[in-house]
């Protein structure tokens, strides 16, 4: 499905399968996740075209789609995705809804592009509260910082190191919320639970 510019926003039917990202049952069933990641490698900036742009390499590419399988795989496939409106990040997007087995509700934001921390998470804390994964797809440093403020005070050792490394293109940070109310996110807070790299999907 074409993703334009502007927002945009595609419904769907969505039910839990009661298994987490680690595949164990008995997942809480009003437990929420939020999936950070930066979008797959791109094209390196090209005189006479603009940042916002850049479109996917094919390495890209097949990162977009080993997401896709990993998301699938670990039962963590989104309901809602906010999405930056640069090509790399919509195109990330796309290609990756192509493999999910239920078409999430997407929305194109102006604002998430090159966003703030802030401003990312104003735009998570406003979500619903049927919501119960959600993914955005941005860029660094603004994504990573994010992930840094929301990893906890406890978080997945091995997870932490890896995302204290810096989240690579293609790079997923797994985040569990300590409450059930998105709009409390800065106030419960969360706790990186994975931390996944490119190459590591499959």
């Amino acid at each position: 499905m074409p993703l334009s510019g502007h927002a945009r926003v595609i419904p769907f039917g969505y039910c839990r399968q009661g298994v987490n990202h680690r595949g164990h049952q008995g997942q809480p069933p009003d437990m929420k996740y939020l999936l950070l990641l930066r979008h797959g490698k791109s094209e390196w900036h090209q005189q006479g075209r603009e940042d916002i742009e850049r479109t996917l390499t094919d390495e890209g590419r097949q990162e977009a789609a080993g997401i896709a399988r990993w998301l699938v795989a670990n039962a963590l496939q989104p309901n809602h995705m906010l999405v930056s409106t640069a090509v790399r990040t919509r195109q990330t997007c796309e290609l990756m809804c192509g493999g999910l087995e239920r078409a999430p509700l997407i929305s194109v934001q102006d604002e998430l592009y090159l966003a703030a921390p802030g401003t990312l998470l104003a735009h998570i804390e406003a979500l619903s509260d049927t919501t119960d994964i959600a993914m955005v797809v941005g860029h660094n440093p603004g994504l990573e910082e994010l992930a840094r403020m929301l990893a906890g005070p406890d978080p997945d050792g091995d997870s932490m190191r890896g995302l204290m490394l810096g989240i690579p293109t293609a790079g997923l940070a797994v985040m569990a919320l300590a409450g059930n109310d998105w709009s409390r996110l800065s106030v419960d807070g969360s706790r990186l639970e994975a931390f996944i790299r490119p190459g590591e999907f499959d």
